[in-house]
């Protein structure tokens, strides 16, 4: 769930506001009844991280895959070879 802090109430009351990221995934911090930033916790953080990382590489997989089905690639004994290996 996500908790949702004004401005004036993060700056009046900064240190719960972070205390409370051990148990909320994340507080909304808004301004004008918008939302203007979102404050998560450092184990949150990695974990979107690494997230965003393993779904790069399965992007970059695919992307080879289709390469090689298509003849654009290189197998590793033609790249052996050019580098003289």
């Amino acid at each position: 769930m996500i908790r949702t802090s004004s401005v004036t109430e993060l700056r009046d009351h900064l240190a719960e506001t972070l205390d409370a990221l051990n148990t909320e995934s994340a507080v909304m911090v808004v301004r004008h009844s918008k939302p203007a930033a979102y404050l998560v916790s450092p184990t949150l953080l990695e974990r979107l991280l690494e997230r965003i990382e393993d779904l790069e590489d399965q992007m970059d997989m695919q992307a080879s895959l289709a390469d090689y089905r298509s003849g654009k690639a290189v197998d590793a004994e033609e790249v052996f070879r050019r580098l003289g290996l």
